[in-house]
């Protein structure tokens, strides 16, 4: 019923110490340099393909070094190997010493990479491993987002945007550009088909994700569909809340626009390609 989709609708124990003063700590009572690598996503930058690497020492440490490499050139190489690598290829991790630790942002990475590092030239750490993903292009068109809050946030009622499929995840796809340039939400795919009068559709999912708006007051809008909002898949596989792609590559997003303090709509927006 695409047609009819168009139409608006607003609606205690005791700590237990080294005695040892060759012990190291923080993390652990190793008594050689150690560096533990951690990851989270950017707090800017595109979460696609940028990661933050944090970098945590004991006492004992006194210079590190990193490397981020393409997994399928480390996969082979023992712990020996990769030390040396990391050693004679990586940059030093600036003005961190022991019992310390900084973040460091990888940006535009695509494809599956290790990243590694070395304290004092002679301990390696952890890997921790990152896939930047890359898209293909399926259709563009425009978006249109059927409701009276973006318009009043920023002045808009549509926008551009392209529908990309992941090049190493045939079941994500992403709508791209689909608040302006740099944004996009991601359409996790489902393994559930429906069909109306406009034809087959695949039901997919959307993960809470910012928008780059604030509303009055309350910060941050950002969009989920309904079963992430009321933290029930049923609602958007039985309950007629679904999201759905059809084989055109048109689709329906039923979103709610959220802040921390909660809704404020819910309701169909589309995408429409051009072809």
């Amino acid at each position: 019923m695409k047609a009819l989709k168009y139409i608006v609708i607003l609606a205690a124990a005791p700590m237990l110490w080294a005695c040892s003063a060759d012990e190291g700590s923080m993390p652990g009572s190793d008594p050689n340099p150690a560096v533990t690598l951690y990851t989270y996503a950017p707090a800017e930058g595109n979460p696609d393909n940028d990661v933050t690497v944090r970098f945590v020492t004991n006492n004992k440490v006194s210079s590190v070094k990193y490397l981020a490499v393409p997994s399928a050139d480390v996969e082979n190489l023992n712990e020996a190997q990769l030390l040396s690598k990391v050693e004679t290829d990586g940059k030093a991790v600036e003005n961190l010493g022991g019992n310390g630790y900084a973040d460091i942002t990888l940006t535009d990475i695509h494809g599956d990479y290790t990243i590694a590092a070395v304290a004092n030239g002679s301990s390696l750490g952890n890997k921790v491993t990152f896939t930047g993903l890359s898209w293909n292009l399926v259709k563009q068109g425009t978006f249109i987002y059927n409701n009276d809050i973006v318009p009043a946030v920023a002045g808009i009622q549509s926008v551009e945007a392209s529908l990309e499929v992941c090049t190493t995840d045939e079941n994500l796809y992403r709508l791209n550009g689909i608040f302006g340039e740099g944004t996009a939400v991601k359409m996790d795919m489902l393994d559930l088909t429906g069909e109306d009068e406009d034809g087959k559709y695949r039901y997919f999912r959307v993960k809470p994700t910012n928008t780059p708006w604030t509303y009055g007051n309350y910060g941050t809008m950002f969009v989920q569909d309904i079963g992430y909002w009321q933290g029930n898949e049923a609602f958007v596989t039985s309950n007629g809340y679904e999201s759905g792609l059809y084989e055109d590559g048109s689709a329906f997003f039923y979103l709610a626009w959220c802040v921390s303090a909660g809704s404020i709509g819910y309701n169909y927006s589309f995408f429409v390609p051009y072809e």
